[in-house]
């Protein structure tokens, strides 16, 4: 990843962290240079997110330059998705438009998240029980978030690709103080990219293992948005079909909804123009 007119200095923890101060008119993320006027300067940290019985979360903290009065920003947090070998199925995903979005007056949080990415998988409870703990780590994730200076809690919202955005959809429905979700390419249901991809399942064993999922599913956890939640789909996207895409539209029929119909699983640009505007909308920001 490359940075232009930028100076780095690299530390660790909550205090005392990684800086990345951006006060350029280009930003290089995720291999995808894209131009957009500078409206305040940008800080970016290396962050260490503590959290109870687990690692601490890695993590990058996004925000304008300079001290804030209370209430004043808003709050965003970036959930990647996965896909190897790509090199941004990380934190690095969201990188470029969490700096743009900083720019108008939000701050940031893009933590590394780790379950299916480096996790084992069991084909029983164990996987529940690892969603579980992944889902209580962006919780954690998201407080820390609350917990920055000048973010105002009643303006925050949750940006997730592909599994991201299934964690983010179980975050979204259990923190009523977020206000706006954008849900990117994911998944009805864990079990079924579970048993398909890392698991091998017999289709007569899938029943029950679905059935372990209950109530955690994102398809079922999308409802309370209402009109805060925007929908993004790929036409040309290999793991995400109609009934899928269907299926949340039943969910949450005031969804706002995007196709793009030549686009492949990540997405690309045209998405990204329209999620960054519809975002800035939800929290105020201009």
């Amino acid at each position: 990843m490359r940075f232009s007119s930028r100076t780095i200095a690299l530390t660790l923890g909550l205090a005392a962290c990684a800086t990345l101060v951006v006060g350029a008119t280009a930003v290089a993320g995720a291999g995808h240079p894209t131009s957009h006027p500078t409206h305040q300067a940008v800080v970016v940290q290396e962050i260490s997110i503590p959290v109870p019985g687990q690692a601490p979360v890695s993590a990058w903290l996004v925000r304008p330059s300079g001290a804030s009065r209370p209430h004043t920003l808003a709050g965003v947090l970036y959930l990647h998705w996965l896909e190897p070998p790509a090199s941004n199925q990380n934190r690095s995903e969201f990188l470029d438009e969490a700096v743009q979005v900083a720019e108008h007056g939000a701050v940031a949080i893009l933590p590394d998240l780790t379950f299916p990415w480096t996790g084992d998988f069991f084909g029983d409870k164990r996987d529940v029980d690892s969603v579980r703990a992944q889902e209580f780590a962006v919780r954690t994730a998201y407080r820390a978030l609350l917990a920055q200076p000048g973010v105002d809690p009643h303006r925050t919202a949750v940006v997730g690709h592909d599994y991201g955005s299934m964690y983010g959809a179980l975050l979204a429905a259990a923190e009523p103080g977020i206000r706006a979700e954008v849900f990117m390419a994911g998944d009805a249901t864990w079990s079924n990219w579970f048993a398909l991809y890392f698991l091998g399942l017999d289709d007569a064993d899938v029943p029950a293992y679905h059935a372990l999922f209950a109530g955690l599913d994102p398809v079922d956890n999308v409802a309370r948005m209402h009109d805060h939640l925007y929908l993004q789909w790929a036409g040309k996207d290999p793991f995400i079909d109609a009934s899928v895409r269907d299926a949340f539209s039943a969910a949450d029929p005031q969804a706002k909804v995007s196709l793009y119909d030549h686009a492949g699983h990540f997405l690309e640009q045209p998405a990204k123009d329209d999620r960054i505007p519809w975002l800035l909308g939800q929290l105020g920001l201009s």
